[in-house]
C-alpha cells in the first residue's frame, strides 16, 4: 500500500504535531474507499501549487495543507461507509466526465480497482438501505424512460446508464443524485472498456442538443462506440432519447430524496439522502417500492430500508 506520508504531495508528517495520525487515519480511510486516494492527491496538488504561486513561504504552505487534510478528514470519518464509497465513485475519475478527449493515456491514466476490491464494495453496499433505495429509483424512474429498441437497439441500456453517470459532475458530498450515481457506475462496468475516444464522442453527443447536430454527421458516428453501429439520420432520435434520460436522472434523485425523508429513522446513508425540504413520498411512490420486494428481497438493504418506512 502507497502510504500517504512517502507521497510528495503530500505534507511533511513533521509539519504537524499530530501528523502521523493524521496520516495513518487517511491511510485507514483509503483502505476503505480506495477510489478516494486519487481525488485527496489532486486536491493536495492544487492547494500547493495555489499557495506556491502566491508566494506563501514553505512552512505556512504545509500549515495549511495539514489544516485541510484534517477538515477533509474529519468530514469524511463522519459519514457511513456507503456514502464514503459514493462520493469515492464520483470522485475517482474526473476524466469521464469531460466532453473533449484528453492525452492519448487517458485510458492508462483511470484508476482500476482488483476485482477482489470490487466485489467487496458491491457486497458492503448491497448490505446498505441507501444503496437500496437508489437501485429501487433507478428501477422506477430511469429503466423505464431509456430508449433502447426501435433505430436505437443497439445502445445497450447499460451504456445509458453509463452516459448519466458521465454527466453527474464529481462533488465531494452524499446527495440522492450522488447515490443514484453509484448504481448508475455499479450498472456499467463495461463501458470502461471502451476506447476513451469513443466514450468521449458518446459523451459530447449524448450532451448534444438538435441544433448541434451539423458539419460530418458520418464522421460522427465514426467515432463513437461501433456496437452502436448509428448512421446519420439516427442521430436526432438519439438526441431526444438523451435528453430524455437526463430529466429521468433527475426525477429518479427526486424520488430517492421523498422516500428518505419518509423513513421513520434514518440510519447510515439515509440519513444525507433527504433533503430537508423534500415531501415525503406519496402512497403511490411506496407502494411501488414495497412491490419491488419481490425482486430484491434477497438484499439485506432491501430488507433494511422496508423496515424503516
Amino acid at each position: 500500500m502507497r502510504r500517504a506520508s512517502l507521497d510528495p504531495i503530500w505534507p511533511e508528517p513533521s509539519g504537524t504535531a499530530d501528523g502521523t495520525e493524521l496520516v495513518d487515519r487517511w491511510e485507514a480511510l483509503f483502505g476503505r474507499a480506495p477510489r478516494l486516494r486519487p481525488w485527496v492527491d489532486q486536491m493536495l496538488g492544487r492547494h500547493r501549487l495555489r499557495l506556491t504561486e502566491s508566494g506563501a513561504a514553505p512552512v505556512e504552505v504545509e500549515r495549511t495543507l495539514w489544516l485541510e487534510l484534517s477538515r477533509w478528514l474529519v468530514d469524511f470519518e463522519a459519514l457511513p461507509g456507503f456514502a464514503v464509497s459514493a462520493i469515492a465513485v464520483t470522485l475517482e475519475d474526473e476524466a469521464a466526465h469531460e466532453v473533449d478527449p484528453g492525452s492519448p493515456d487517458d485510458d492508462e491514466l483511470a484508476p482500476s480497482l482488483t476485482p477482489e476490491q470490487v466485489v467487496s464494495d458491491c457486497e458492503a453496499l448491497l448490505s446498505d438501505a441507501a444503496f437500496a433505495l437508489a437501485w429501487h429509483c433507478v428501477d422506477a424512474c430511469l429503466r423505464p424512460q431509456l430508449v433502447t429498441s426501435g433505430e436505437l437497439s443497439r445502445i445497450p441500456q447499460t451504456d445509458w446508464f453509463a452516459l448519466l453517470h458521465a454527466t453527474a459532475r464529481p462533488q465531494p458530498v452524499l446527495t440522492a443524485q450522488v447515490a443514484i450515481t453509484l448504481v448508475l457506475h455499479v450498472l456499467s462496468p463495461a463501458w470502461a472498456r471502451n476506447p476513451a475516444a469513443c466514450r468521449h464522442a458518446a459523451l459530447r453527443l449524448f450532451l448534444a442538443r438538435p441544433e448541434d447536430l451539423r458539419g460530418d454527421l458520418r464522421r460522427l458516428c465514426a467515432s463513437l462506440p461501433p456496437h452502436w453501429a448509428l448512421e446519420p439520420a439516427q442521430l436526432p432520435a438519439f438526441v431526444a432519447a438523451a435528453a430524455k434520460a437526463r430529466v429521468a436522472l433527475m426525477d429518479a434523485s427526486g424520488l430517492c430524496a421523498r422516500i428518505a425523508a419518509s423513513a421513520r429513522a434514518r440510519p447510515g446513508g439515509l440519513a444525507l439522502l433527504g433533503a430537508d425540504s423534500a415531501p415525503p413520498a406519496s402512497p403511490e411512490e411506496l407502494g411501488a417500492l414495497f412491490r419491488n420486494m419481490r425482486k430484491y428481497g434477497h438484499m439485506g438493504g432491501f430488507r433494511q430500508l422496508l423496515s424503516l418506512l
